[in-house]
């Protein structure tokens, strides 16, 4: 499980909270995947996910823009980076379901290994950097 702290942070409500959301989420595909039940929870995760890059990437984004954050290219870089790697697992997805198959060990597997590798590089790095930067903003 990967738990949620104060020190990863980045001073904004809204983006702390979709962060948390993040977490939670992922915890939840860790315990389906150890209940043996993950092949159904994993098309709710990954359109979870496709939702959230898109409301959360932007979120950060506009601070970044808004704040004129020194690495914004890099950091929206990263964002790019994700949304391919998970564009890359939706097609596994909707062939499995369009045999009418749930989802299946394996693509759970590699959705949990991209978002953890995701938080463990970029939202207690890359994140935690910006909001460093922020708090000296707002």
């Amino acid at each position: 499980m990967i738990k949620w702290s104060e020190d990863l942070s980045v001073g904004i409500d809204t983006i702390d909270d979709q962060h948390k959301e993040l977490f939670s989420r992922i915890n939840d595909l860790v315990r389906a995947i150890k209940e043996h039940v993950c092949k159904y929870k994993i098309g709710d995760v990954i359109n979870f996910l496709e939702d959230y890059v898109k409301t959360h990437f932007e979120e950060e984004e506009r601070y970044m823009l808004r704040f004129k954050y020194p690495k914004y290219d890099f950091h929206r870089g990263q964002h790019e980076y994700f949304k391919r790697e998970l564009s890359t697992l939706k097609p596994e997805l909707l062939k499995l379901e369009g045999g009418k198959n749930p989802g299946s060990y394996e693509l759970s597997v590699s959705v949990n290994q991209l978002v953890v590798d995701w938080i463990l590089e970029h939202v207690s790095k890359v994140d935690k950097d910006l909001g460093k930067f922020l708090k000296t903003k707002v």
